[in-house]
């Protein structure tokens, strides 16, 4: 038997993507989302990544940061 509390069953083993790669790609589905460009052109383990991170994390740090205060530092 696996372990189960390691590793979430929904995200793949095989598919780890660094905080930065995943900010990145969060920010720029965002981007898309408010534009109403439809959604970005990722490979689906990145995209369902990308979902997955927001469906846990609804308003990320950096986002707040950059978009309603620049002027503040974090």
């Amino acid at each position: 038997h696996q372990q189960q509390h390691q590793v979430p069953p929904h995200i793949p083993q095989q598919h780890q993507y660094f905080d930065y790669e995943l900010g990145m790609a969060v920010t720029l589905y965002d981007q898309h989302y408010r534009m109403h460009w439809g959604l970005p052109h990722f490979s689906p383990p990145l995209m369902a990544a990308v979902q997955d991170y927001i469906a846990q994390v609804p308003t990320p740090s950096y986002y707040q940061q950059y978009s309603q205060r620049p002027d503040l530092q974090g």
